[in-house]
């Protein structure tokens, strides 16, 4: 799908070179303001050449994916995109085989260090070619067309990386460059699975509102610009809504492609995108272990209120199926605790802000400065699929400001559907989403990340190190004492943890098996004691992507191993503040690297 896609991130997701490492401790205040890395610094690393082999990778990455730049916080080719064409297409392929000979002759003689950012480059390469030469999306998912039409104007209006004249010059030409990316998706598109058509053609609304809306932000430009984008705008426009037009009479009726990868493709980029040396079998094991005991601690923690809140009801605890019957009936109460549709932004800007008082009196995690953390809804052409995420500020504008997105409530849905949907947003999880997202999850990690000194760590960060350490993050947080060690809140974090754990089952299961929509239901609601709504989210979500879902697991699992090998090499001097330091420190590595270069270090 291409480099612009390679650091979004999300937990209910949509949601892809290293020289010195230090361990920050907690007697080192690490303050961010002012900082702005140099464009393509790295430290050195020897007489290896590697540092500037890998900046020349993403200098020429930049130049031929615009919006890859855009994402990085570049902004020299604010005014082009890519060429999406078949035969930019084949160029870009044969670039990126060009460069994978040049990466591996130059992983010879490195640096633990370095070697891991050479392995994840490679492995970065290697899974955009892996994925052309086999589910082949530019054939098979429109959404990656929709995606460039939205990103290529929204990148310009969404951050205001520069005054709005500045960024708003450059939409005229992109606009007049919109046709071309239509053509190249009625070109080079197939036989997609029907529901990434479908997707995509809600995506192309967002579009076009996105377009229509244009003339209105503007207004904020000079007369010139405005002009300019006068004159271009109807063409893209009228493209953008033929566009649909092609995907629903054209697209829609060939959509027949089964959404499962199978086992070849899944297991493969489990290294490649995952970044994990565990096999499949060993991942799901390893889930289905700690969902059983997550239950039976779930179990234990629901007693006492069930007792309290159903005290005619206790003899369900000796049913065989008490575990499900309690704890679903316990969450289900404290779950009626809930913001309103119109209350979820303000609630959530305020648990992001009870987690920072809480981290400034209790630094487990020192917060970067100054803030630049906004709370927002999902832009509309990217909503849908993750219900939150996290849009960090590039790493070559790392004080621009981070988007913690929450998806607005579709005016479509049932009455039953927004109900079940604010109960999966109530007061407990809403407290997790922002952890996750937020405070001290992506939004403080990639803070972090944007400082490393390994331009391959701040540029094509490892989703799986992302995600394992923001659900690492939720109950480290109430270890901790976050919360007040409120077991209310304890449960609503477990059953986040059965999510993610659940995550890795169903995507395995369904993309490498036959897991049929009612025995993933079954797993999610009835185990996992998941909603409704986040039930029909994920199953949209395992036919829409594959691995990904298993990445908050692998990332977990392996920071709790290097974890465990902390406390084992440090004792009683084990500090958690000392290892998040060191993990943030150390920045987004590929998972099968996070306990040797913490080991390796002194």
């Amino acid at each position: 799908m291409g480099l612009a896609n390679a650091k979004r991130t999300s937990p209910h997701a949509r949601e892809t070179p290293r020289m010195q490492r230090t361990i920050v401790t907690l007697a080192v205040a690490v303050s961010f303001a002012g900082v702005a890395p140099t464009r393509h610094a790295s430290a050195a690393s020897g007489a290896s050449g590697w540092p500037e082999l890998a900046a020349r990778f993403v200098r020429e990455a930049e130049q031929r994916d615009p919006l890859f730049a855009d994402q990085v916080g570049i902004h020299t080719y604010d005014d082009a995109l890519a060429d999406l064409s078949p035969t930019g297409h084949a160029e870009r392929i044969a670039w990126l085989r060009a460069w994978r000979n040049r990466i591996v002759r130059a992983d010879s003689g490195l640096s633990a260090s370095d070697h891991a950012d050479a392995v994840a480059l490679r492995d970065t390469v290697d899974l955009e070619l892996f994925e052309d030469a086999t589910v082949k999306p530019v054939h098979t998912d429109p959404t990656y067309y929709t995606g460039v039409i939205g990103q290529a104007i929204y990148a310009l209006v969404g951050r205001h990386y520069a005054p709005a004249d500045e960024r708003l010059r450059h939409a005229a030409p992109r606009l007049r460059r919109i046709p071309a990316v239509i053509r190249a998706a009625e070109a080079m598109l197939g036989r997609p699975t029907r529901v990434a058509t479908l997707q995509a053609l809600d995506e192309n609304a967002g579009n076009v509102a996105l377009y229509t809306a244009l003339p209105h932000e503007a207004a904020r430009a000079s007369p010139r610009t405005q002009r300019a984008i006068g004159n271009a705008l109807p063409a893209a426009l009228a493209g953008v809504r033929a566009f649909s037009a092609f995907l629903r009479q054209r697209v829609l009726p060939r959509s027949d492609r089964n959404p499962r990868v199978g086992a070849a493709v899944f297991d493969r980029e489990l290294v490649l995108a995952d970044g994990t040396a565990q096999t499949r079998a060993q991942l799901v094991a390893d889930a289905q272990a700690d969902f059983a005991r997550n239950r039976a601690e779930m179990l234990q923690l629901a007693l006492p209120f069930d007792r309290r809140f159903f005290p005619n009801r206790t003899a369900d605890e000796t049913r065989p199926d008490a575990v499900d019957v309690v704890v679903r009936r316990v969450l289900d109460r404290l779950a009626a605790h809930h913001p309103t549709r119109t209350t979820i932004f303000a609630t959530a800007k305020a648990d992001v802000e009870a987690s920072e008082r809480f981290l400034e009196a209790t630094p487990v995690v020192v917060l970067p400065v100054p803030a630049t953390l906004a709370v927002v809804p999902t832009p509309d052409f990217m909503a849908g699929l993750a219900g939150a995420s996290l849009d960090p500020a590039g790493p070559y504008t790392p004080l621009a400001e981070s988007y913690y997105y929450i998806d607005k409530i579709p005016a479509t849905w049932s009455a039953a559907r927004v109900a079940s949907y604010l109960r999966d947003f109530n007061d407990y999880e809403l407290k997790m989403l922002s952890i996750h997202e937020a405070v001290p999850g992506h939004y403080v990690q990639f803070r972090y990340n944007d400082t490393v000194p390994s331009i391959v760590r701040r540029v094509l960060p490892s989703g799986s190190f992302a995600e394992g350490w923001a659900v690492y993050g939720e109950g480290m947080m109430l270890d901790a004492g976050y919360g007040g060690n409120d077991p209310a809140l304890r449960l609503f974090q477990l059953k986040w943890r059965l999510r993610e754990e659940a995550n890795t089952i169903i995507d395995a299961a369904f993309h490498t098996g036959d897991l049929s929509e009612g025995r993933c239901d079954d797993l999610l609601e009835r185990q996992a004691y998941q909603e409704r709504s986040e039930a029909l989210t994920k199953w949209h979500r395992l036919q829409l992507s594959h691995d990904q879902l298993t990445s908050y697991f692998v990332g977990l699992d392996a920071i709790r191993r290097a974890e465990a090998a902390e406390r084992s090499k440090r004792g009683g001097a084990f500090d958690v503040a000392r290892f998040n330091a060191a993990l943030l420190k150390m920045g987004s590595v590929e998972p099968r690297f996070i306990a040797p270069l913490l080991n390796a270090a002194p």
